[in-house]
This record gives structure tokens, C-alpha cells and sequence, in this order.
């Protein structure tokens, strides 16, 4: 079981000890706005501290995700909240590496507290089926989606012009079972913010070309990639309009394929349901190849970076 997901790594918060933390945590809380690390511990522990992470994270957590990013990142949307203009944060990483749960945390705990914050997936804005099913077209991993050129950009544009303005939020929802596994949208999901968190696994890459650090690529991979990266360019005006981004850093794309089969091993524990082999080696292949592994890994307008090991222990905070 990969580290983060271990509750006995839980620390006491009477034995909390920022002092060993993980470089560059008290450099980080000193940028959000908290020069006395303790200061801040203390601001924590008083809306929940632990016991908010244990009731609202969607799995067992350890310490250091609790304290080095999800807490300081919920700092981060709590001094956003009743600011104007609006405020937009971006959160990225490879599919496994523990994105989704935090965001799913960090929706449920700002509820529990009152924020006016609403997590947003770039899945979201999926097209529905038959788009969908044209855009993924003869890709060479049959991956019915995830892709750049998945989404639908100009929604999404309405969406967030809409949100900017007014506060309103208006996204669609959509569903990954549907289809057989293919997915579908699923209906609309209305809320209001003052904050919003944008999640996705290539939010902020760059359609870069340098291949030096990727596998060896079929001519089919290869020449499906000019597309994916074409695509990508469509991406750019969202991610420059991204008012900060969090980039949970991979030590290599390749760590992908160890953190999805533990994701489908968990899911199937829990649900009795998984991908099958083959549609489980073509995501992998799929995060592996459609981008240029560089694109994936140096998303330079990241604010904040966050090393992750290949257990998804948090080794720095840049």
C-alpha cells in the first residue's frame, strides 16, 4: 500500500514538529501569508486539525499530504474567498497520483468550514457521447477518452466567463461507467464560489517536442501524438488563465503505471469492478506516449511544485 494511504503515518497534533518537516514547508507557509509555522498548526487545529482530514478524506491520509499540501493548499483558497476578482487555481499531476482524493478532500472540508470554494474537474467538461467518440477516433491506445481534445473549450470558456462574473457556476457532470465504461455526461451541477479549483492530469503542459527523455515510440503512437499536440495548443489560453498552479510532480511519467494498477486494485477491493488488462496497458501506454513525457514534467508556470516519490511520499515542496 503506497505511503500516503497508510493511517498509522497520522501524526498526533500535539507531536506535530514542522521542524522536520519536508523541505521547503515553512518557505511555502511563509509565502501564504504565515511566518510562525505554529501560528499556523494551531489555526489548523482549531477548524478540525486531523480529525477534519479523517472525517472528509476520501481515504486513510498520511501526515505529510495532510500537512504539507492539503492544509496548505485550503490556506491558499481560504485567503481567496471574498476577493474580487475571482480566483482560479489549478491542480495537476499524473492519473494515481493522489490529485483526485485531494481534491475531493479539499471540496468536502471547505464545505465542512464554510468556504465559498467548488472543485471543479477538467473530466467534467467531457463531450457527450457521440463527440466524444469522434474526437477519440483511431488512437492508437483505444482510449475512449482523457486525451487532449476530449473537452469541450468552448464550454468551458462559458463556464468560467460566467463564474468570473458573477459568481455562478454552472458545470456539466459526467459519468465514467456509463457506456460500459466509456462514459457519458450525466446531467448539470449548479453551485456558487468565490474560489475555484481546477483539477486535470496535463493542466498547464505545454505542447513542447523534445523527446529526449520518452520511450520508443510506434510510427502510429508517433504520429497520433502530432494531434494530441496540436490539440494541446487549444489548451493554452486555460491554462494562462489559471490565477495560481500546484503541480504534484511524478519522479517519472513511468511512475504512472505502478500508481494506476494500485488505483484499480483499490477500486476493485472496493467496488468488486476494473479495467481489464488490455484497457488498463493502453491508459498506461497512453499516459506513457501521447505526450511528451518533458510536457508532463516541467509545467513551468507552476507556482508550487510538489516532488513526490515513486510511493508518493512527499520528498520537496518548490
Amino acid at each position: 500500500m503506497p505511503s500516503f494511504l497508510r493511517p498509522t503515518n497520522l501524526v498526533p497534533e500535539h507531536r506535530l514538529d514542522l521542524s522536520a518537516s519536508v523541505p521547503g514547508h515553512t518557505d511555502l507557509l511563509d509565502r501564504l501569508g504565515w511566518s510562525e509555522p505554529q501560528a499556523w498548526v494551531e489555526h489548523w487545529q482549531q477548524r478540525g486539525g486531523t480529525a477534519l482530514a479523517l472525517a472528509a478524506w476520501p481515504f486513510p491520509v498520511a501526515a505529510d499530504w495532510l500537512w504539507c499540501v492539503g492544509f496548505p493548499l485550503l490556506t491558499r483558497l481560504e485567503s481567496c474567498c471574498g476577493c474580487l476578482p475571482r480566483q482560479l487555481i489549478g491542480l495537476s499531476g499524473l492519473p494515481g497520483c493522489g490529485k483526485s482524493s485531494l481534491a475531493k478532500w479539499i471540496d468536502m472540508a471547505a464545505s465542512e468550514l464554510g468556504l465559498s470554494v467548488s472543485v471543479v474537474s477538467l473530466d467534467d467538461f467531457y463531450w457527450p457521447a457521440s463527440e466524444m467518440d469522434q474526437a477519440m477516433r483511431g488512437n492508437p491506445w483505444s482510449v475512449p477518452r482523457a486525451l487532449p481534445g476530449s473537452h469541450d473549450l468552448v464550454l468551458i470558456q462559458e463556464c468560467l466567463s460566467r463564474w468570473r462574473q458573477t459568481g455562478e457556476l454552472r458545470t456539466p457532470q459526467f459519468d465514467k461507467s456509463l457506456r460500459g465504461g466509456r462514459g457519458d455526461r450525466c446531467g448539470w451541477q449548479h453551485s456558487s464560489a468565490d474560489v475555484l479549483l481546477l483539477e486535470g492530469w496535463f493542466l498547464g503542459a505545454s505542447p513542447q517536442a523534445n523527446r529526449s527523455l520518452d520511450p520508443e515510440l510506434t510510427a502510429q503512437e508517433l504520429s497520433y501524438r502530432q494531434q494530441a499536440l496540436t490539440k494541446l495548443e487549444d489548451y493554452q489560453w486555460l491554462w494562462q488563465s489559471l490565477d495560481q498552479l500546484w503541480h504534484l510532480r511524478a519522479p517519472g511519467v513511468f511512475a504512472s503505471r505502478l500508481w494506476k494498477q494500485q488505483q484499480e486494485q483499490s477500486m476493485e477491493s472496493r467496488t468488486g469492478v476494473r479495467l481489464s488488462t488490455q484497457e488498463l496497458e493502453g491508459f498506461i501506454r497512453m499516459i506513457e506516449t501521447a505526450l511528451p513525457q518533458e510536457s508532463l514534467q516541467s509545467i513551468n508556470q507552476a507556482d508550487v511544485v510538489v516532488e513526490l516519490t515513486d510511493e508518493r511520499v512527499i520528498r520537496e515542496l518548490r
